[in-house]
């Protein structure tokens, strides 16, 4: 099954208008769900706040919630926009 996802322009992330979340410099990338700069530093600490690349299934194989609890009013907050 092929799926096919149109994409359009008030789709386009502009990463121009970002930060880095880690040093507040020029955001470049969007890596592990974390706004970062080229720096090699501030993409680590993306790593480690995401809890590595399965970070998610982590939390879940320990018996917690797959989403950060910190994360879950700002998702209840967006949910009633």
């Amino acid at each position: 099954m092929i799926y096919c996802i149109a994409v359009t322009s008030s789709m386009v992330l502009n990463l121009d208008e970002y930060t880095c979340e880690f040093c507040g410099g020029p955001c470049k990338n969007v890596v592990y769900a974390a706004f970062v700069c080229d720096n090699p530093e501030c993409i680590e600490q993306a790593r480690l706040a995401r809890g590595g690349p399965g970070g998610h299934m982590k939390r879940k194989a320990e018996g917690k919630p797959i989403i950060p609890q910190d994360l879950e009013s700002a998702i209840e907050d967006n949910k009633k926009v």
